[in-house]
């Protein structure tokens, strides 16, 4: 989870530093729609990332190898870089006369936004429950399995 992170940040720079060289030279941002694109996919992988290592099941966390405090650190650390990269971003829109083309983008993507962290916090939480109940179901057969063998030993 942690390479995907910084993954997707080390994204979230490139896509910034290619639009700010783009802007310094002279290019307009209304013409870096893939750049623009990069950017904010990477920020969206964030998110949904953020949202399946908030949600993971209690087997997860159990044998999930990092201790809490690590994972939460290194997401907090990452998240912090991505939300400055766009801090960075609204500034070299606004620098370059284009604020109204990042408004009408941020409105955007808050919608779409909102309605894609819903879907993948339900899938993480459904798997995150199925896992569980899968455990559950694991642990209950092998404590018939061997009451049963008790049983048919005790028998004999």
């Amino acid at each position: 989870m942690a390479a995907e992170i910084i993954a997707a940040v080390h994204m979230c720079s490139s896509a910034y530093r290619f639009m700010k060289t783009a802007v310094n030279e002279g290019k307009d941002l209304g013409d870096m729609g893939r750049a623009i694109g990069k950017f904010f996919d990477a920020r969206e992988e964030i998110s949904v990332l953020e949202q399946k290592a908030t949600n993971s099941g209690a087997i997860q966390k159990l044998f999930g190898g990092k201790s809490i405090e690590a994972q939460a650190l290194e997401l907090t650390l990452q998240k912090n870089r991505a939300v400055q990269l766009e801090k960075d971003l609204k500034d070299l829109f606004l620098w370059s006369g284009r604020g109204d083309l990042w408004e009408s983008t941020i409105r955007e993507r808050a919608r779409l936004r909102n309605m894609r962290i819903a879907e993948a916090k339900a899938r993480a939480q459904s798997k995150a429950a199925m896992l569980d109940i899968l455990a559950i179901i694991g642990t209950i057969a092998t404590v018939f399995i061997v009451a049963m063998a008790i049983t048919s030993v005790a028998v004999e």
